[in-house]
Parts: C-alpha cells; sequence; structure tokens
C-alpha cells in the first residue's frame, strides 16, 4: 500500500523541480533563426553594415543566433517590408526613414524631416537623435505603429540639390524654382522658400529634369553620383536642409521577447556598434562622391553660413506650425529637445 504512496511523492517532487528550473532560467534561450530584410542598393554602406552585423551577431553568440540576410530589396522594398514587420512576416528589418514618417509624424520629425531646414549642422541633428529620451520617443511609435522595437539609427548619408540651368547660392535663388519634393513636411518647407513644390517619385527624377518637369531636385550624394542625375541637373548645392539621414533597424517585437537578456544586449550592442561605423562610413562616402562629382557637374557649391542661418530663420516659423497639427501633444517636447541640442 506504501509503495503507490512513494512514487506519487515521487513524481511530484520531480514536477516541483522542473518548475522552479523553469521559473530560474532565462525565458527562451538556445538555437535562434532569424530574417534580416534591407532595401537599400547593392554595396551600399547600409548593405555592407548588414553583413558586418549579421557575421558579429553570429560571432559574439558561437553561432547560437542564425541572421539569414535579404538584401537589396530581394525579399521585401521599402513600402512591403514596413507590413511585413507588422505583420510579424520578418524579424529584423532596414525600415526607410522617409516612409515610416508616412505612418508616424513622430517619427517623421526625430527622422529629420519634420524638421527640414532647422538643423543648424550635422552634429546637432547627431545630438538630437542621440538624447535617450529621443531614443525612447522614437522607440515607442514603433511598437505602435510596427509591432517593432528600435535598435539602432544607421546612417545613410547626405543630400545635394541638383538644378537644370542655375546654381543656388542664396535663399532668394529657390523663388519660384519648379522643385520636386516629397511628402507634406518637405513641400511646406520648401513653400516657404518660394519654390513651386512638384510631387514626383524617386524614379522619376531624371526623366523629370530631363524633360523639365522640373527644375530642380533634392537625393543622396551618393545617388547623384550613381544614377548620373548630374548629367541632368549641372549645378550642385550641399543641401542645407537637411543632415545626414538615417534609417532604422529595428527587430520584430515577438522575436525580441522570445530572445534571452543576454542576446538582447548581444544583439542591441552589435546594432549600435554599426550605428557608429555607418556614420564613420557615411562621412567618408560623401568626401568620396563630393569629389567626383566635381569632376562631372558644373559646379558644386554651398550656401554660406549668413544664407543658411537665414534660411533657418525664413522656415522655422513655418515648420514649427506645420509640426504644431501633425505632432500634437508631443510638439513641445519634441521642440524642446531640438532646440537642446544645438
Amino acid at each position: 500500500m506504501n509503495l503507490p504512496r512513494f512514487f506519487n511523492a515521487a513524481f511530484f517532487l520531480s514536477v516541483l523541480a522542473f518548475g522552479i528550473m523553469a521559473i530560474s532560467r532565462p525565458a527562451i534561450s538556445g538555437e535562434h533563426q532569424l530574417t534580416f530584410a534591407t532595401t537599400t542598393p547593392p554595396k551600399s554602406n547600409h548593405e555592407i553594415a548588414a553583413q558586418k552585423f549579421v557575421e558579429a551577431v553570429s560571432a559574439k553568440t558561437d553561432g547560437r543566433i542564425a541572421i539569414k540576410h535579404y538584401g537589396a530589396g530581394s525579399l521585401y522594398n521599402a513600402k512591403s517590408i514596413m507590413t511585413a514587420m507588422s505583420k510579424n512576416q520578418i524579424d529584423i528589418g532596414l525600415m526607410h526613414v522617409a516612409l515610416v514618417g508616412s505612418r508616424s509624424p513622430v517619427l517623421e520629425f526625430v527622422g529629420s524631416f519634420g524638421a527640414m531646414g532647422c538643423w543648424e549642422s550635422y552634429d546637432h541633428y547627431y545630438r538630437f537623435l542621440d538624447t535617450p529620451r529621443t531614443r525612447e520617443i522614437a522607440s515607442a511609435e514603433f511598437e505602435k505603429y510596427f509591432n517593432a522595437r528600435l535598435l539602432a539609427a544607421w546612417s545613410f548619408g547626405t543630400s545635394l540639390i541638383g538644378c537644370r540651368d542655375r546654381v543656388i547660392e542664396t535663399v532668394d535663388d529657390f523663388k519660384g524654382l519648379k522643385m520636386r519634393t516629397s511628402g507634406a513636411a518637405m513641400a511646406t518647407m520648401y513653400k516657404a522658400l518660394g519654390v513651386v513644390p512638384i510631387s514626383l517619385s524617386s524614379k522619376e527624377i531624371y526623366t523629370g529634369l530631363q524633360r523639365g518637369t522640373i527644375e530642380a531636385a533634392g537625393s543622396g550624394v551618393s545617388r547623384w553620383r550613381r544614377s548620373k542625375l548630374y548629367e541632368v541637373a549641372p549645378f550642385l548645392t550641399i543641401d542645407p536642409t537637411i543632415p545626414y539621414f538615417s534609417m532604422w533597424l529595428v527587430i520584430n517585437q515577438k522575436s525580441w521577447e522570445k530572445l534571452s537578456l543576454d542576446d538582447q544586449k548581444i544583439i542591441t550592442d552589435t546594432a549600435r556598434e554599426y550605428e557608429t561605423w555607418s556614420r564613420e562610413y557615411a562621412a567618408r562616402e560623401h568626401e568620396e562622391d563630393l569629389a567626383f562629382l566635381k569632376t562631372e557637374a558644373k559646379s558644386v557649391t554651398a550656401l554660406s553660413s549668413e544664407q543658411r542661418t537665414r534660411l533657418i530663420n525664413t522656415v522655422k516659423p513655418v515648420m514649427k506650425e506645420f509640426s504644431k497639427t501633425q505632432l500634437v501633444d508631443q510638439y513641445q517636447e519634441l521642440w524642446d529637445l531640438l532646440e537642446a541640442s544645438k
């Protein structure tokens, strides 16, 4: 009669021990296979950074975390990756700074476009972006709109304004210019400068300039070189309205929660390592591309310090009014962070 009681007690103790072990160990550990999609051009600094990130995570975890990288839009394009992230169809993604802003005015502001023309220098924007509170705000927006957690902001590069038939050297040179814009924030800022905004997709910039549909456009320095936009707009000006714009490296929230605390730290630390790397690479690429363009374009110039100040003073009141309607309750805090970062 005592034998069954002995086995019942033993079974109970074994179950209890197993439960204690389950509680004391990390939530989930072991092997992880993660998918990672990027949508930037082949051989761009982001595609290089992505591969380095994958290799570094694998090395730091002794292969426990294996990340399969689908680069250069081979799995999703810049629009479809947003839906894929929201629907848990991808683990890690590099999100386009302007496109995420179309869902979240806060992310448009934090990504620099919501305050175009108001950044006094590249370092001004980096100080704003690196403020812990700015990152907290951005991460909350990714959780809200994309079911994702922000890991890092990888720098892509700076921008140039190209014009078909004249040099832009002063604020007055913008007046009456038919210029390609993208999104409400950019159109609002350029209207303040007297520009006639014309909405075109990025794929239409070359033909638009070639045919005279537009007289000017802004795009990344590397794109002016690689897409040969200088052939149809040979008068180039270093864009005084936006800083080194960044793409957002995020991880799906469910994928994040499956990782142990140690693995979460490894992925976060590695993502930030390549944030620093991307800034340094983008700065070098900026100089190399400008040197090339100076040999091919008719002119490459920049607004003087006096004209930059005049531009900021012209557009800032307009952009503050625009962002007040877009940001609502978060308007004051974000502008205070911008001002404090000067």
